[in-house]
């Protein structure tokens, strides 16, 4: 049978379907490309992980994934609908980067992937994602995964990797593989598309709209709007360790995660330069509650407002207690598509700055490993960066 007779054909997500209508905007644009590696400390087999990253992609439909606009007849009507084709696996998903006579190889293996991160995807023909291994040292290399946002969000990337890790450890370890938990696209999709009209989904909305009845005004540290951007510019700064224990202590005696104390301390820092106590930051979230999607890696990514009051007579305790409050009810109500809350709240064509800056919080629980070498998760957006 034939690569395009075993080609499967599944809906798209409404994740997916914003994600294409940005990328047609700028269709040569690298600004959805996304990306990340897990720093392996200890001696990695080729071999085995060519053979675990196989099984996970063959396991993994969103990685063998492209779009493409589906005209069909309907009523005599024709009708256009986004949809996504899977393709058969590739006999070979991994390539091996060896950069162990480099003068610097973990500059070298920056400079290569920040390059990588620059290249843009074609939607309309796949695959949209790249594995490649980057070999810095006999018991050391970066195994870095790029991908378009239309067919895999941070959330899904971790399940995946996750999945690698562990096909590995079994293969090398001689053992019988855990089965999988993923399932079908279209299973993923069928949950989702229970949700409009739902009883869960009048709640959700009724929240959204009785938390936004009166808009806060716009926070920006500029005092001016910038214009439209395809392009991105990182500044990388890592906390000294004392400062980090004292947070992470901190969060634990509050009783609080670790993004509720982060959102905080942001908060404060928003106030203290712009004097605002009613602040709204948005937030990519993971858009999943359901078993399929939450156990699938697929695209599901929703951005959703988190609003933070924050006055001088609050004291850092009562915020973090506020926020974590807050962000609780955020998670509850995460499948409301920020995208139907900005035009609930006439908040269309450009106007959606009134939800605030952009605060990503992501927070790494489970160290994986591949054997007995433990692997460390980093992102990797597109862009240049400093440090």
């Amino acid at each position: 049978m034939s690569d395009a007779a075993r080609t499967l054909r599944r809906p798209v997500s409404a994740a997916q379907l914003g994600m294409w209508v940005a990328q047609q905007l700028q269709p040569d644009s690298p600004f959805y490309n996304c990306g990340a590696y897990l720093e392996i400390d200890g001696p990695i087999d080729t071999g085995v992980l060519h053979e675990a990253v196989r099984r996970a992609v063959d396991e993994t439909e969103a990685l063998r994934s492209h779009l493409t606009e589906d005209t069909g007849d309907t009523d005599h009507t024709e009708d256009t609908q986004l949809c996504q084709l899977v393709a058969p696996a590739e006999p070979t998903s991994l390539r091996v980067r060896d950069l162990r006579a480099a003068a610097a190889p973990e500059a070298a293996a920056h400079a290569w992937m920040n390059e990588e991160m620059l290249k843009p995807f074609d939607l309309g023909r796949g695959p949209l994602s790249e594995q490649t291994l980057l070999l810095l040292a006999d018991d050391r290399s970066f195994y870095f995964h790029r991908y378009h946002h239309a067919v895999l969000d941070a959330f899904g990337q971790s399940v995946y990797g996750a999945r690698v890790a562990a096909l590995y450890t079994a293969l090398i370890t001689g053992t019988e593989p855990p089965a999988t938990g993923f399932a079908t696209l279209d299973r993923v999709i069928a949950e989702e598309a229970g949700y409009p009209g739902s009883r869960r989904y009048a709640q959700d909305r009724a929240y959204w709209l009785d938390l936004f009845e009166e808009m806060p005004d716009p926070v920006a540290l500029a005092g001016r709007s910038a214009g439209s951007t395809h392009s991105s510019l990182r500044r990388i700064v890592t906390l000294p360790t004392a400062l980090a224990d004292r947070l992470t202590a901190l969060g634990g005696r509050l009783r609080a995660q670790w993004p509720a104390v982060a959102i905080a301390a942001t908060a404060v820092l928003y106030h203290r330069l712009t004097g605002r106590t009613d602040l709204t930051f948005s937030m990519p979230l993971a858009g999943r509650t359901g078993r399929v999607s939450l156990n699938t890696p697929s695209a599901m990514v929703n951005v959703l407002p988190i609003r933070v009051a924050a006055t001088p007579g609050t004291t850092f305790t009562e915020l973090v207690g506020s926020v974590s409050r807050s962000l609780a009810e955020v998670i509850r109500h995460q499948r409301f598509r920020g995208e139907e809350l900005v035009r609930e709240l006439g908040l269309s064509g450009g106007r959606q700055a009134r939800l605030g800056p952009t605060l990503n919080v992501v927070a790494y629980v489970d160290e994986l490993l591949f054997g007995d070498s433990p692997a460390t998760p980093t992102p990797c957006p597109p862009g240049p960066s400093t440090t």
